[in-house]
């Protein structure tokens, strides 16, 4: 069977579709098959010029042009190295002041009873020597490092404990593995490279204790962890939606990147708040700075008032003061104060703001600072029972009469069942409540993740929420009625006799 109206551009394609290199003949389907391997282009150019010619023959289509293959990538073709990412810039620091504290390196004589770890030793045994109370010191590998730390977890998940209550347990074993931990040793050399394969340089090292100094410093395991994450944090930056450049927080220096419900709800109320004398621009005070995150956000919606930031925690006024100077903002001072002992010459202030821990102190950790010990550098940030009576009791003495205390607080330990009752209640007594505002905080999928690995002890038993409390001051009369309220409530209403008269007359 001929078909003379198809003509090939190729003959390895005639004879392949043909089969005439295979010695096959057509079949019926011959017609069918061959046209499913002819290219489109060819055929239907072919039937054209057979349909155009006056004697039927056909013609030779046009060519098309032939595309070079593809090559497929050599294996061994040298690809261009690309240039490495560009290390962020160190930000600059003034002169380090005496009072900025620091991580004290190991007593020699304490790391002459650490027992020498390097590629001979058994890990496993290391950490049960150092849970039963020796000490190590890693001569060769970060890894080693880490291997101990993560068995000294699992010894301690199997450590049973005589208190049924989960949190008190889980606070336990906490406190057992940075006991542990802090018995880890670690050879750093003054420009911060440590003397282990693999592990990660401490930016701060050389900027505390100096790089003239000769010989390495010891250091514990968990005061690398805390140095090295405090220089990255230092190093990139915080930045807040809020604000118009990023925080570069020293080391030692409390933040928070999440939430940030409670500075939204500040946010609202600065852009309400006027000083009640038009005369005055309005002296604000930033109680506990920290990074100095209200400082700033202050400066930014009330540019014209006049910021006092203080903390008691000298890296922290130490932080801020460097962040004051980058930033170039001359409206903010810094004053290192716990509570209000070293303001009372700065008094009295239009507006206070303080936003506190929102965890109570442990009892381990009460006890610990009772004793006078050591503080570690990752025991976390939570306020001690005195610090709320404290306040409520003084503020007075440094606001004005028509002054606000703003409190950024949270209802975080009631839902963790770390507290029963919120200390927010206990300024009910010499301060007037204005106003309480909250917020929800949105959990995130992170915290969703988290939360499904934890212990049930760990999981939210209310819906998280942050607070604003505005407070503002009592008159003398109000005080003195309150005074004979709680002590009536207190010794008997008997004591008295009449307690509405001596409510009514309390402040004559």
């Amino acid at each position: 069977m001929n078909f003379p109206w198809l003509h090939f551009s190729g003959d390895a394609v005639a004879d392949r579709a043909i089969g005439v290199r295979s010695g096959r003949g057509l079949t019926k389907r011959a017609p069918a098959k061959l046209c499913s391997r002819v290219p489109w282009g060819v055929l239907g150019a072919s039937i054209i010029a057979h349909r155009a010619s006056p004697g039927g023959a056909p013609t030779a289509p046009r060519p098309r042009p032939r595309r070079a293959p593809r090559r497929a990538p050599r294996l061994g073709r040298k690809l261009k190295p690309k240039a490495p990412p560009s290390a962020a810039p160190v930000p600059l620091l003034p002169p380090l002041s005496d009072s900025v504290w620091k991580p004290t390196p190991v007593a020699e004589e304490e790391v002459l009873q650490a027992t020498e770890v390097n590629g001979q030793s058994s890990l496993k045994d290391v950490a049960a020597e150092v849970w039963q109370g020796g000490r190590a010191l890693f001569t060769e590998r970060w890894s080693d490092l880490l291997t101990v730390r993560k068995a000294l977890n699992m010894i301690a998940k199997r450590v049973s404990f005589v208190s049924t209550d989960e949190a008190a347990t889980l606070r336990e074993r906490r406190r057992l593995l940075r006991d542990a931990a802090r018995r880890l040793f670690v050879r750093v050399q003054r420009s911060g490279e440590l003397c282990l394969e693999g592990g990660p340089a401490l930016g701060y090292v050389p900027v505390m204790y100096g790089k003239k100094s000769t010989g390495p410093l010891v250091f514990r395991a968990n005061d690398v962890t805390a140095l090295n994450v405090a220089w990255q944090f230092f190093l990139n930056g915080l930045n807040y939606s809020f604000l118009s450049h990023k925080l570069h927080p020293f080391f030692g220096v409390y933040f928070t990147l999440s939430p940030t419900e409670h500075f939204q709800l500040l946010r609202d109320w600065l852009k309400t708040w006027k000083p009640s004398s038009p005369s005055r621009d309005g002296r604000v005070l930033d109680l506990g700075t920290g990074s100095g995150v209200i400082s700033f956000l202050v400066q930014q919606l009330c540019p014209e008032a006049e910021i006092l930031a203080s903390d008691r925690c000298p890296n922290a006024v130490f932080s801020v003061t460097a962040e004051l100077q980058r930033a170039m903002i001359p409206r903010i001072r810094v004053k290192r104060s716990d509570l209000f002992e070293e303001l009372t010459e700065e008094a009295p202030f239009d507006l206070i703001i303080f936003n506190p821990p929102w965890v109570p102190e442990p009892p381990e950790r009460s006890a610990a600072t009772t004793a006078g010990t050591e503080a570690d550098v990752v025991f976390g940030n939570d306020y001690p029972p005195e610090l709320f009576p404290r306040l409520f009791a003084e503020v007075s003495e440094v606001l004005q009469p028509d002054g606000h205390l703003l409190v950024l607080f949270s209802n975080y330990a009631q839902c963790r069942g770390l507290a029963e009752r919120s200390p927010m209640e206990d300024g009910l007594r010499t301060l007037k409540l204005n106003q309480v505002q909250r917020r929800p905080v949105e959990e995130t999928d992170r915290n969703k993740h988290r939360q499904t690995r934890r212990d049930k002890s760990w999981s939210f038993k209310e819906k998280h929420q942050v607070e604003l409390w505005d407070f503002m001051k009592k008159n003398d009369r109000a005080i003195g009625s309150a005074l004979v309220l709680e002590i009536c409530a207190k010794f008997g209403a008997d004591m008295f006799g009449d307690r509405d008269f001596w409510c009514q007359n309390a402040a004559k």
